[in-house]
């Protein structure tokens, strides 16, 4: 049975974090049900400030990151990672033609994915690691808050909640980038282009915890959603 322990998100110390991927389909992390029972299941990458969190199984952490890795936040991503590199015409050097970027769309999402999938299906269960988002939502200052994304990059917690180092993400992205050797034209294929791939990777995963943080925010200004 699962564990009855639950963990409270309440601040940047208790704080974890998952792969850039995509808020929740169901509301943008906005359910009424939930936030009535102020609770997130085992299916939830984002956590809600206040609510409870149930620990998660190793196979949790493995659903979580396929599910992850094709979310809808996620491709869009893939493809604004296309268009990037597309209009400046950076790696992977496919060229500047429809076909070219038909191919850096292809390895985006497959560059993302796989950092989804060993971020967190495969090192989150193995250095014993929380691989959600745990917001830190109103009640704190623009800076504050996005700092505090940015660096969830970084910093994690692990499965007791205690604050470490997010060795999950870095590792998986590694792998992730490394990985890129296999399908990025052979000009991209160096150490010094797979160092740069991880690099941008690390920046690209802490501007969607970024975005995470403050989605729910935009979408209610617009009147898109009510506020959380």
């Amino acid at each position: 049975p699962r564990p009855a322990r639950e963990i409270v998100s309440s601040s940047v110390s208790d704080a974890a974090v998952a792969h850039v991927a995509v808020v929740p389909a169901a509301g943008f992390g906005f359910d009424p049900v939930r936030r009535q029972r102020g609770e997130a299941s085992v299916r939830d990458m984002y956590i809600l400030p206040g609510e409870s969190a149930p620990q998660l199984t190793a196979g949790d952490k493995f659903v979580m990151g396929i599910r992850d890795s094709v979310s809808p936040f996620s491709m869009s991503g893939w493809v604004a990672s296309a268009l990037y590199a597309q209009v400046i015409d950076v790696s992977p050097n496919y060229g500047s033609n429809g076909k070219a970027f038909a191919q850096r769309l292809g390895a985006s999402a497959a560059s993302a994915s796989s950092e989804d999938i060993f971020s967190n299906s495969v090192m989150a269960p193995l250095f014993h690691e929380d691989p959600r988002y745990y917001k830190m939502g109103r009640g704190h200052s623009i800076l504050k808050r996005s700092v505090y994304a940015a660096t969830r990059t970084i910093i994690t917690r692990t499965d007791e909640g205690r604050t470490t180092a997010n060795f999950s993400l870095l590792a998986g992205n590694l792998a992730g980038s490394a990985l890129t050797n296999v399908y990025y034209p052979q000009r991209n294929r160096t150490v010094s282009q797979t160092a740069e791939t991880f690099v941008g990777s690390i920046g690209g995963s802490a501007l969607g915890f970024v975005v995470s943080e403050f989605l729910s925010d935009t979408l209610a200004l617009v009147h898109l959603k009510k506020t959380e």
